[in-house]
């Protein structure tokens, strides 16, 4: 399991680009992936090929709704020892900041 997050940012479309977020954040909840949306990226909890998949699918989105740039902005952190999630991730730093 990989947690990965992903911000696709279409160049040259004027200063609003909240119907390309729309649209974005639509494909990636149809995905079936568990998923965060935060205010400057989507953050996502599934299988590395998942993931590039949906990152690939959300980058190709952008030039369907007319953009001629794209820039796509991924990051992965993926664990072999034991299970990684979005939720984990966030306990385990929460554990730390309670004194």
């Amino acid at each position: 399991m990989a947690v990965a997050q992903f911000s696709v940012i279409p160049v040259g479309t004027g200063a609003s680009i909240s119907d390309y977020v729309a649209g974005a954040v639509k494909i990636v909840a149809d995905s079936g992936l568990k998923y965060e949306l935060s205010a400057m990226a989507t953050v996502v909890e599934g299988d590395v090929d998942s993931i590039l998949a949906l990152a690939k699918k959300v980058h190709e989105s952008a030039f369907e709704r007319g953009a001629v740039r794209v820039l796509t902005s991924l990051s992965i952190d993926e664990r072999r020892d034991k299970e990684l999630t979005i939720d984990g991730k966030k306990a385990a730093v929460k554990a730390k900041i309670r004194v």
